[in-house]
Parts: C-alpha cells; structure tokens; sequence
C-alpha cells in the first residue's frame, strides 16, 4: 500500500512540474526587450515588435523593431510607425515618435504615447511600414496605476497631449524627468511643440505639503523638456504643470500622477 501511495505521489509531483515547466514566458532580445508580435511583409521581411513592458501601458512607451530577411538582418531600412485607434464610429491616432536603427541594439527605436486603453470593442492597431510595406498589428494597452498622460483643450483653442516621462525608478531626492507635449492637428497627426514656458510644483495630497528645490521643465526639442523633481519622501505625489505660450496661459493645470 505504502508503494502505490509513493508513485502516486511521485506522478503528481512530475505533472506538476511538467506543467510549471510548459508555462510560456514572454521572449526576450539580448537586450532585454519584451516580444510583442511578429508579421512578415509580402516580399518576405520578418518584421518584429518588441517593448520594455508587456502590455503597452497608457502614457509613453518605447517600442521597437527588428528586421529580418533570408536570416539576415536589415539594417538600412526605411520604417515608420503609424498607431490608429479603431473605435465603434471614429478612428484616431495619437503621439508617436518615429524609429530610428540604434546599431547598438540592433533595433529601429521609437516611440508611442497611447492617450487611452484597449478593450474588446475598442482596438489599437500599429501600421508599421518598411521600405513602402505595410504590416499591421493589433495592441493590447492598459490603463497605468497613475495618470501619465492627459489631453488638454488649452486656451487657444488647441488640444493638446502632455505626457510624463519618468526615470527609471523614483526616489528620495532630486529626480530629473521629462514631459512631452504634442499639438492635435486633426485626429490623425500629432506634431511636437516647443513653444511653451513651463512651470511645475509637486505636492503631496495625503500630507499637504509641496517640496522646495524644484526645477522648471525647459525644452530640449521634439517636444520635450527636461525639468528635476526634488521629492521629499515617499508616497502619492502629483505633478502640476502650467502651459504658457507668449505670456498667456495655455494650460493651467496639467497634472501627472506618480507613486514610489
């Protein structure tokens, strides 16, 4: 009795790591990069998707692509991301930067700020052409723990994405970031704009209080400016922006939500 009850428990234990072992991770690059999908165009290029995260989160994110024809990579190509947000009755695209082949991930790096999540009847799509192809694929984006992006109508009659770009990590201490702010012309493109004089305060809502040493976002181009944080201790935090373009305020209160 004592001999059948320890097979049993033997066959147990096996299946049960036989099916631990068949669980199917996420596939990795050498660089760490999150596979998302893959397609190939009608001439035969593998074109592949890769991120930092999985899924694609609102807000900005890095997304990449790497190429390959008969086993060999391409590396001179010509690529262009075009993001469209198929809803019941409209279509949208929103921000996006656009790749560029960084030799030392061997990768086309861009970027895509998402404004608002996916969902059975709500679909992102990512229009990826190479060299004149087109391939497409479908996006499954998640809301953020915290607001990272919100679309403004600002004073002058335009509307506008600002997004937050944080560091790595966040910690205690002097934090440098990055906001992005794009102009909607349409529904279907999203030009960067520098003209804006930004300043921002930090406040922590729980405790009622600001943190001194702050220092303004100011633009570096593309639509980004780089400003430090200088975040006093942890917990909710919220980051408020005012938008003022030619001495007239735009946007009087852009606020961006993060947590550490």
């Amino acid at each position: 009795m004592n001999k059948i009850l320890c097979v049993a428990l033997l066959c147990a234990t096996l299946f049960a790591a036989c099916k631990k072992d068949n669980t199917k991770q996420p596939e990795t690059t050498t660089n760490n990069k999150i596979k998302i999908a893959e397609e190939a165009t009608a001439s035969g290029i593998e074109v592949t998707l890769w991120s930092d995260v999985q899924p694609l989160k609102t807000g900005y994110n890095k997304v990449y692509v790497s190429l390959d024809h008969s086993g060999k990579s391409l590396t001179d190509a010509t690529v262009s991301y075009m993001p469209v947000m198929n809803m019941t009755s409209m279509q949208h695209s929103c921000p996006v930067e656009q790749p560029v082949f960084n030799s030392k991930s061997n990768l086309y790096e861009g970027a895509i700020v998402f404004t608002m999540p996916s969902d059975s009847m709500m679909m992102w799509h990512l229009k990826v052409t190479v060299n004149n192809e087109t391939v497409d694929f479908n996006l499954k984006v998640t809301n953020t723990a915290n607001q990272l992006v919100g679309t403004y109508m600002g004073a002058d009659g335009e509307s506008y994405v600002v997004a937050l770009i944080p560091p790595k990590s966040w910690e205690v201490g002097l934090n440098d970031f990055e906001l992005l702010v794009n102009r909607a012309d349409g529904m279907m493109a999203y030009p960067p704009d520098d003209h804006f004089e930004i300043t921002f305060l930090p406040e922590m809502p729980s405790m009622g209080h600001s943190s001194p040493n702050n220092t303004n976002p100011v633009s570096v181009g593309n639509g980004h400016y780089k400003g430090q944080a200088n975040l006093t201790m942890t917990g909710d935090w919220r980051f408020h922006f005012k938008l003022n373009k030619n001495e007239t305020l735009i946007i009087p209160d852009a606020y961006m939500d993060i947590s550490f």
